[in-house]
Formats: structure tokens, sequence, C-alpha cells
């Protein structure tokens, strides 16, 4: 694999029939396995893809790390653990078998209510593992804890342009990036049909946080698909347990084809996609 391959940070996968979802999840997404994602690869050029453990698998890692194995060195991870169980030994297994990040989930799923004392408990547990702490939190909470991740100890990947979404302010993303200073934290652009209550909005925000991030945070900024896109909002609680909630039928690939729109260069659009991810998710000390 080159140094130029490209990448997508953030795709899950969802196999019900061969590895079940936990019973206290939030809905219940349909099948979206390692074939899907390796079309999805080949459609858009992809080379090299980052699993990110969802939250309908909790802490039971087992799909996630089924589809490293299966995938090998065109797939890396980050998975949901509880930091009580991670010790030395465990970091280095899951490390061997391409985990390079661990997940804290302030939006769903047991750590929403923990806040601080979650993303304390994963920064101290991975600390000197080379390991990254991943936060998937509203930018308002990314916002009151800032000054715990910049001073996290280990590198800080925020998830869906940290958390902005469609009603926030863009100058409290600026107000995010100034606070990082040389901080090890990227800003992970994902999940753009999340940033406008309608196409054309979320598509013109979505082209001036391109350029605010790459302005400002131009070597810590990587881009992901969301792929397979589930569909969250106020009909997910209208759903009785266990009813199939259906995918989003969005572009997987609307950020990066936004990026020259926004007026990033050809050196600029290979950093965001080839070099950025290569020394976040390839690197032994990640930085």
């Amino acid at each position: 694999m080159t140094k130029n391959a490209s990448w997508d940070t953030h795709v899950h996968l969802f196999d019900p029939s061969n590895f079940s979802f936990a019973p206290d999840r939030s809905y219940t997404p349909g099948h979206a396995g390692i074939d899907g994602l390796r079309q999805k690869m080949a459609e858009g050029g992809i080379e090299r893809a980052v699993v990110v453990q969802p939250s309908v698998y909790g802490s039971d890692n087992a799909c996630l790390l089924n589809a490293l194995d299966s995938l090998g060195d065109r797939a890396r991870g980050v998975a949901v653990v509880d930091p009580v169980t991670l010790d030395h030994v465990k970091i280095a297994n899951m490390r061997a078998r391409g985990v390079r990040g661990f997940r804290v989930n302030l939006v769903s799923g047991a750590e929403a209510s923990a806040g601080a004392r979650a993303v304390k408990a994963m920064a101290s547990a991975l600390a000197g593992s080379g390991m990254f702490l991943q936060i998937y939190a509203p930018i308002d909470s990314v916002l009151r804890h800032a000054e715990l991740i910049t001073h996290a100890g280990v590198p800080v990947v925020l998830d869906h342009f940290a958390g902005i979404g469609a009603r926030a302010p863009e100058s409290q993303l600026t107000e995010l990036i100034h606070a990082c200073g040389s901080a090890p934290v990227w800003i992970k652009m994902s999940a753009d049909y999340k940033l406008g209550l309608d196409p054309e909005s979320a598509r013109e925000r979505t082209m001036s946080l391109i350029r605010t991030c790459a302005a400002l945070r131009p070597d810590h900024i990587i881009w992901g698909s969301d792929w397979p896109h589930t569909s969250g909002g106020p009909e997910r609680k209208a759903r009785a347990f266990g009813e199939i909630e259906p995918f989003r039928d969005v572009d997987s690939y609307a950020i990066p084809k936004l990026f020259s729109a926004s007026g990033l260069t050809p050196p600029q659009i290979q950093k965001i996609m080839c070099h950025n991810p290569t020394r976040l998710f390839e690197s032994r000390v990640a930085r």
C-alpha cells in the first residue's frame, strides 16, 4: 500500500446475522457488511478504511475485529471498551489486529451521561500506548471539555466536524480550533448531511466548515464518509424496539466532492485524503 493511499476514516459495519446487537441498544439498523464496504470503497476509489465501533454493539468488538481480520492491511479500527478493562496486553493485542484508537460516545450509550469522567478515564487508560482517543459529542460538550481534551496526554479525534451539527454557530468551531493550539487534536470532516435542515443549507455550511478547517487546522484534519449513514432523528424514538431503521440515501463522497469548490488545492486535498490519515493511523506514536 503506497503512502498516497486514500482513506475513508469513518465507516460502520452492521452484521446482525453473525454478530448480535446489544440488547440495550437505542436503534436497530439493517445489514451493512464487509462486502458492502468493499463495494463502496471501490466505487469511490478508496484504498483504506477505518471501521468505527457503533453504539448498537456496545463494548462487544467481535464484529469490528472480524472485519479487521478479513480486510487486513486495507482497514484500521476504532474500538469501544470499558477503560477499566484496558491494560498493556489488551491494547497490544488489539493494536496487532488493526485497532488504532478507542471511542467515547457522549451522544448515546452508557457513556453519554458520564461526560468528563468518561474522557478522563479513557485518556488515562491510553496514556503512553500510542493509541488515540476518539470522541463523539455535540460541540457544546466538546467546548465544555476543551481544556481536558487539549491536555488529555493522548491524541484526540473529534467526530463529525467536532459535533457542530446544523444549529450551532460556526464560530464555535473556530473557538475550539483556537483553544486546541498545538495540541494533537484532530477534526474529522464527516456527516455533512447533519449540517443543515435541507440539502442546500447543508452544502453551504459544509463548504464553509471545510474552508475553516483547512485554514486553521491543516495538519490535523481527516475525512470520513460515515457509511452506511444511520438515520437517527426524532423518528428513531418513535420506532418500536427491534424495528429496522432504514439507512439514509445520501452521497457517501459528498464532502470530498466539495473540496475543490471550497477552494482547496490538490496538495491540500491529498493531505486530507492521504497524508494526514496515514500519519494518524500508521504512526507507532500518533500525534
